[in-house]
């Protein structure tokens, strides 16, 4: 009994393309998809699965019954030993629970499988089981029966449009058409890869034709990739339509609807005529099908699909040729096929006035694009377009099938009618249904191409063949894969004397690449590295790629396993690894390629073992994070160094560099630093670094920073020290400190010719954050002394270099012209700015930076300026809404600008009265603000106190203070004055303000002359 119950599973087994992976007792294991891949290996598994039931109830007349659990994922395949499993892995445990959770007779399935075979099987609803090793147990599925032979393309709930193939079905209609015309028959193949889209179009040509006016008679037949007996099974579906076949029909009411061509029951697996010899039957049946289609198109032109010729065997092949040439009438024959059909019959649709090959080539992005909005037919937001097109390269299959990962996995959800996308928080896998296909077509390549494929996959998408030919020791036919559209040769080539292809799909090179072992990965990993630093000769050039492969040779995860018993080796390749890693990230900094520096130091920080090294990595990184103005980043990573960290001097050089940072960049935090933390560290850094070190000499610049009453003292020392040492970046540093010193006690020309004397410094200076930042401190100094002019060139310069950065340099960049526009009262400029500043803001949400809110707030201001109050409000709550916590005195300024234009005199002051102290960023804007608030207020007092020491002659300020103080005693004079001096050094605008100010003054309610 057991042996007749193995050979009747093996059966079934085999019949849909599996492999037996073993019998213990009365248990079988199988395996669909491995050692080959098949595109449909789910559908096969759960077809074989009711065959199996089907089989047994059959053979043992419901003695014996089957409990079956079906799973799909990745496992290890390894080679087939007697006795013992070829396939591993989390997924065959998990098929063994469903199979053990299963009650007898029924079979269940993973979601995995259900989701790749839908719309192929009917499903019970989901329950979740018990299974040892899944905390939350296992979801599944019980299988209810077969809908169909085949998975249907597409989702539901998707729009279907035909996209980008006008000039093709144009010729397919007007191929039928003369056909109908002429009498005579054609074949026509449309050949293109899987999921380009022929089915789509053949759809799209079947709803055309019913619309002709002589309606042709359409019938359609499909062949099957596995089976048995299904040589002629497209002709049977075409018999089973036109004559009103059923399933449950018997062979004798078949038989009779066939007559008199009985014989065609061989294309239903019926044996009609038993006596005649194989190769007889095969000749009648061809006579037959030729004579049926004959009477067929007698009366009216037929077109026939036979779908998938691909899977086509030679009789079909040989009859379909025969049908064009000998059918006598309007017949068109139309076939889709995958371009591995002529490796098998090269000349097929070729060199005969009656069959044509339609090619289909993958779409283009704007196609590709306008397929995405018409399946959601909703405009949603660019990065999932964007993101979906170019996975996919242009196949529609692809797209649909993404666009059902983004479904499943709550990135897109349907709400009523229309679809609500959600971020991405990570990165867009592949489906399982186009891993398949494109696993299938890998796994038909000879075995030397195929490794050549997974190879080249390994060196990258782009690939030269020397590495490839060194890591599969042998000569593979790159002609082959580039006929079997897998490559394609590139013009010229980046590395000397090497032929360089490119894979063509990034979907191939990523399913290429997931079917090597982990161990095989790291192997050819290190093989392409040391090939690569020896061909290209250890260039800087090659860093990232050397850094990379190097790398992933010694992953932690998988190195035991690629290197047990070559301890030497691993090590090697380790160091290596690091070497590169942090030479890469080197070369990174220095361009500005923040985050793929961080992200090579980090996997440099995977591999180092040594704490000394480990925390010098952390402290690069915590740089790399300044640079980016991630204020928590730095500040985690720079205390992680100072964990890992056992040199005195080096903790020296840390602490300095999170004390010069967190003072020189306060505006990277939503909240502003503890004085006390920072000048903690501060003093840890001075105890720790030896006298005139670079470490000592950034301590002192970051005193000078943080505690004003030890500026000048401190900066003093630093510009001293930083010029013995020859360091342009502490001297450029220190004369920062010193003039922001100066700025913030009034000492405006002092500042400004410090400001020049740093500019013609930075010269010899190329990293450009540093230059951003000196523009940046430079500009208030040239505005200060009415430099006008050229503090627009200076924020024109700033926002070029910083618009070559990160967003939030951007931002800066941005709001440096702003904040002069602002203060020259160009709100018109402003306003032509307010839209560039939203999106600029909206990219740099995850750095909290002040300069965010108060760009958008001086936008605001321009807004009321410019008569729309409703768009002021839109860009007041944007930016109200960013919650800075302690930046008053960057925020203050717009602010009290709103209250002024609005004449709200209460808010102004409330604003005037918790004003922080001046400093050298917004410091001109809210001294004019405040100026302006105190005269509308008329605070003699305040006015009195404030404004003489601002009244210097030549500087921007001394006319916002002479106003102030006419409008107060009432000196009509005075207030002249001051409106002349505003228009002299071009600021219309603010003198335009000046009857408003008078006028709120004189309000009732407003103030009194003698507060």
């Amino acid at each position: 009994m057991l042996e007749r119950f193995y050979d009747a599973m093996a059966t079934e087994i085999a019949g849909a393309g599996g492999t037996v992976e073993k019998f213990v007792g009365d248990a079988v294991m199988a395996v669909f998809g491995a050692p080959h891949a098949h595109e449909d290996h789910a559908e096969r598994a759960l077809h074989a699965a009711l065959a199996m039931r089907r089989q047994l109830a059959e053979l043992f007349e419901g003695t014996l019954q089957l409990r079956i659990g079906v799973n799909s994922g990745e496992v290890v395949v390894g080679a087939a030993r007697e006795g013992s499993s070829f396939v591993t892995g989390d997924t065959v445990n998990v098929c063994a629970r469903l199979e053990q959770n299963a009650k007898p007779g029924e079979i269940l399935v993973g979601e995995r499988t259900v989701a790749l075979v839908r719309g192929a099987f009917e499903f019970d609803e989901p329950v979740r089981i018990d299974a040892k090793g899944k905390r939350d147990g296992v979801v599944c599925r019980q299988l209810t029966r077969a809908l169909t032979l085949m998975r249907p393309r597409g989702l539901d709930g998707l729009r279907r449009s035909l996209v980008g193939r006008d000039t093709e079905i144009e010729l397919l209609e007007a191929t039928y058409r003369r056909v109908a015309h002429e009498g005579a028959p054609h074949l026509v193949t449309i050949m293109g890869d899987a999921g380009v889209g022929k089915s789509r179009l053949v759809r799209e040509l079947w709803d055309r034709l019913g619309g002709e006016r002589v309606e042709p008679l359409r019938r359609t037949g499909r062949c099957l990739s596995y089976g048995h007996a299904i040589t002629y099974w497209a002709l049977g579906e075409i018999l089973k339509e036109h004559l009103g076949i059923l399933e449950s029909d018997p062979p004798e009411s078949i038989l009779g609807k066939l007559q008199p061509r009985e014989i065609l029951g061989l294309a239903l697996g019926i044996e009609a005529q038993r006596e005649l010899h194989p190769l007889a039957a095969r000749d009648k049946l061809h006579e037959a099908w030729i004579e049926f289609l004959q009477e067929l198109v007698a009366e009216r032109p037929v077109v026939v699909l036979i779908e998938d010729i691909h899977w086509a065997e030679d009789p079909l092949l040989d009859l379909l040729e025969r049908t064009g040439r000998d059918v006598q009438g309007p017949l068109l024959i139309v076939g889709t096929a995958r371009p591995e059909l002529l490796d098998g019959r090269p000349t097929w649709g070729g060199g005969r006035r009656n069959a044509s090959l339609l090619w289909l080539q993958p779409l283009s992005e704007e196609e590709a694009g306008r397929l995405f909005d018409d399946a959601l037919a909703e405009a949603l937001p660019l990065e999932l377009r964007n993101l979906v097109v170019e996975r996919a390269e242009g196949n529609p299959l692809f797209v649909e099938e993404l666009i059902g990962t983004l479904i499943d996995r709550g990135n897109l959800q349907q709400v009523g009618d229309s679809w609500q996308a959600k971020r991405l928080r990570s990165n867009l896998d592949i489906p399982d249904s186009v891993q398949a296909v494109l696993a299938a077509r890998i796994d038909m390549l000879p075995s030397l191409e195929k490794a050549a494929l997974q190879a080249a996959s390994v060196v990258g998408r782009i690939f030269w063949v020397g590495p490839v030919r060194e890591l599969v020791g042998g000569e593979p036919d790159f002609g082959l894969l580039e006929e079997r559209d897998f490559i394609r040769r590139r013009q010229g080539s980046s590395m000397a004397g090497e032929q360089e292809y490119a894979i063509k799909h990034a979907l191939t090179r990523e399913v290429a690449y997931a079917s090597l072992p982990k161990a095989r990965r790291a192997q050819l990993h290190a093989g392409v590295a040391d090939w690569l630093e020896h061909a290209g000769g250890g260039r800087d050039e090659n860093a990232p790629l050397l850094a990379h492969h190097y790398a992933e040779a010694v992953r932690p995860d998988d190195a035991d396993l690629a290197w047990g018993g070559e301890e030497a080796e691993r090590e090697r390749l380790q160091q290596k690894a690091l070497e590169w890693l942090r030479r890469a990230a080197e070369l990174a900094l220095g361009r500005y390629e923040l985050a793929d520096a961080i992200s090579l130091l980090q996997r440099a920080l995977d591999l180092e073992e040594r704490e000394q090294s480990r925390a010098e990595l952390w402290r690069d990184i915590g740089h790399a994070h300044a640079m980016r103005y991630e204020g928590e980043a730095f500040w985690e990573a720079m205390q992680n160094s100072l964990q890992a960290c056992t040199d005195r001097a080096t903790c020296g050089e840390t602490y300095s560099l999170l004390a010069l940072h967190t003072a020189a960049r306060s505006g990277m935090w939503q909240r502003r630093p503890d004085y006390a933390l920072v000048s903690g560290w501060i003093d840890q850094a001075l105890e720790l670094s030896e006298p005139g070190t670079p470490a000592r000499t950034r301590a002192l610049i970051a005193r000078a920073f943080w505690s004003p009453k030890e500026a000048g003292e401190a900066a003093g020392e630093a510009k001293r020290l930083a010029e013995r040492l020859g360091d342009r970046e502490l001297q450029s540093w220190a004369l920062d400190a010193l003039l922001a010193r100066a700025y913030t006690h009034h000492r405006y020309e002092e500042a400004y010719e410090l400001a020049r004397e740093r500019l013609a410094l930075i010269a010899e200076i190329s990293d450009p954050d540093h230059l951003v930042e000196a523009h940046e401190s430079a500009i208030p100094t040239f505005m200060a002394v009415a430099e006008i002019d050229k503090a627009r060139e200076l924020a024109r310069n700033a926002d070029d270099l910083s618009r070559k950065l990160s967003p939030h340099h951007e931002v800066h960049g941005l709001s440096l012209q702003l904040e002069v526009e602002e203060l020259a009262g160009g709100w018109e400029r402003i306003a032509a700015l307010t839209e560039r500043t939203e999106q600029a803001v909206s990219a740099n949400l995850d750095t909290p930076c002040s300069r965010n809110a108060r760009s958008l707030l001086v936008c605001a201001v321009a807004s009321v300026v410019m008569g729309d109050e409703q768009r002021a409000a839109e860009l007041e709550r944007a930016a109200e809404e960013l919650g800075m916590e302690g930046y008053d005195f960057a925020l203050e300024s717009p602010r009290l600008r709103l209250a002024l234009l609005r004449g709200n005199l209460g808010s102004v002051g409330e604003a005037v009265e918790s004003a922080a102290s001046h400093n050298l960023s917004f410091g001109l804007a809210r001294l004019a603000a405040r100026m302006d608030a105190s005269a509308a207020l008329r605070d003699r007092r305040r006015v009195e106190e404030d404004a003489p020491p601002l009244a210097q002659a030549g500087t921007y300020i001394e006319p916002f203070a002479l106003r102030a103080l006419g409008i107060v005693r009432e000196d009509e004079k005075l207030v002249g004055q001051a409106s002349d001096r505003l228009r002299e050094i071009g600021l219309d605008w603010h003198a335009d303000q000046t009857d408003a100010l008078v006028e709120a003054a004189s309000v009732p309610g407003g103030g009194s002359a003698d507060q």
